[in-house]
Formats: structure tokens, C-alpha cells, sequence
């Protein structure tokens, strides 16, 4: 069984490095990180993770575009991307599929269990929905 791949974009380098850690160290997950969303579009230009996990909580002045960008080309490839926020418990997984989101996990998160958490996401959307439906039209990033 290979290894399972993330793109972990999270703004705050001390969050970034304990997420890095658990989903490496305790999940066992190849963990790609980057502190703004347009590197990680860069990133998934040539990488093709299995999943995205987004901290929106960022000072980029075009984030909503970028995170657009990101949503379209996740889209195209199949990626889920499942955002880890404060304010997760904000919408219903509904809203949060309509917007073009796998799922949300909340702040403060459990390092512990947040693997299993993402697991636990993406086990939950392959159940219930096909991957290509999670999405919205969105802008173009090539």
C-alpha cells in the first residue's frame, strides 16, 4: 500500500510545523507544506496529493481568488479539500460541499486524533458522494 500524499497550506509557521508533524509522524502521511494558498496551487501543478487540508485564516490580500483557483483545480483531479478552521462548526457539511469542500475540521485540533480525523472525512465522502461532486464552477488556474 503506498503512502498516502497531503498539501497542507497552513499560514501560521508554528501551526504548520505541529500539523506537519502529526500527519507525518502519527499518520503516516507524505506531507507537503506551504505557508500561502498560491504556492499551494503552484504545488499542485506538479503534485498530485490525495488531499488538501486548508487553513483559510490568511493574510494573502487575493485569498477568496486563490482559494477559487485551488477549488477548480481540485476539481479537475479529484482532490478533496478539507479546510481546518475556528469556525468549522459554522456550517453543516452540506453548506460545506457546496462550496466546494470536502469537509472541515476544527481549531484547536487534537494532534492526537487529527489523522484519523482526515481519515475518518474522507471515508465519509467516498460513502456518500462521488469525488467530481463536491465542487463548484469556479476560475481557472492554468
Amino acid at each position: 500500500m503506498s503512502t498516502k500524499s497531503i498539501l497542507l497550506i497552513e499560514c501560521e509557521a508554528s501551526i504548520g510545523d505541529v500539523l506537519h508533524i502529526c500527519l507525518s509522524e502519527l499518520g503516516g502521511w507524505r506531507v507537503t507544506l506551504t505557508y500561502t494558498i498560491q504556492e499551494g496551487i503552484d504545488l499542485c501543478r506538479t503534485l498530485h496529493p490525495d488531499v488538501i487540508l486548508l487553513d483559510t485564516s490568511t493574510s494573502e490580500a487575493d485569498a477568496l481568488i486563490f482559494v477559487e483557483q485551488l477549488k477548480e483545480h481540485s476539481i479537475r483531479h479529484s482532490i478533496p479539500i478539507l479546510l481546518i478552521t475556528s469556525r468549522a462548526n459554522w456550517f453543516t457539511c452540506q453548506q460545506l460541499h457546496q462550496m466546494g469542500f470536502a469537509g472541515a475540521i476544527a481549531k484547536p485540533f487534537d494532534p492526537s486524533t487529527l489523522p484519523v480525523q482526515i481519515s475518518n472525512l474522507l471515508d465519509q465522502m467516498n460513502r456518500h458522494q462521488e469525488p467530481s461532486e463536491f465542487g463548484t464552477q469556479s476560475l481557472e488556474i492554468d
